[in-house]
């Protein structure tokens, strides 16, 4: 037996020390996977936080989308609600059209008033008012400036606008001081719809 320990000191040696050394290393190895495990715990909710950005990021966007498209809706909607009326005798006149293409569609014409008093008219949210050949129905003698006048006194809330053919006439004449607006019946059509969709929004300022 002695002799046996002489011959394998050294591998009893060497294998001695391997054991230690792996026991050693072994528990670096756990510790070391113990003192981590928070650390991933953290990133881990670092990661969440990141995500939260993310979808809060996203969230905003859509938000801001579905502003965007309410602000379409609205508009839509004025179009829906809003009554568009043109005195006018020249039948064909295209703005009317033009309107009703882009979507107003409740934009009529008619050749005159007869009652203002009628229920047409008191529908109506806005009246465009030519200066020449209306009026004659309700006897004004200034034709359109006598019948805007008149809608303005009736109806104090609703919207007109007086437009013309012509550069010359009375330009101090009441009813061009108390019309919401003055345009020359050449003005770009776009000049009227503008004038429409302003107009639309102080009437339905919440649809």
């Amino acid at each position: 037996m002695i002799q046996f320990l002489q011959d394998n000191v050294n591998k009893l040696i060497f294998t001695s020390i391997t054991a230690i050394i792996i026991t050693i290393f072994s528990k670096l190895i756990v510790d070391y996977r113990r003192k981590k495990a928070p650390s991933e715990s953290t990133n881990t909710g670092l990661s969440n936080t990141a995500t939260a950005t993310v979808n809060i990021y996203n969230t905003e966007s859509k938000n801001r989308i579905i502003d965007i498209s309410g602000q379409n809706d609205s508009l839509n909607k004025r179009k829906v609600l809003t009554k568009i009326l043109f005195i006018d005798d020249d039948t064909e006149f295209k703005v009317v059209s033009i309107l009703k293409k882009a979507g107003w569609i409740n934009t009529t014409l008619t050749k005159d008033i007869e009652n203002v008093d009628d229920v047409s008219i008191k529908d109506t949210d806005i009246f465009f008012v030519d200066i020449q050949g209306v009026g004659k129905e309700l006897g004004c003698k200034d034709e359109g400036l006598g019948l805007a006048l008149i809608l303005r006194k009736k109806y104090k809330a609703k919207k007109i606008i007086i437009y013309s053919a012509e550069t010359k006439g009375d330009r101090f004449h009441e009813a061009l001081t108390k019309a919401d607006s003055l345009l020359a019946k050449n003005a770009e059509p776009y000049e009227f719809q503008e004038l429409v969709e302003q107009y639309s929004l102080e009437i339905y300022p919440n649809d």
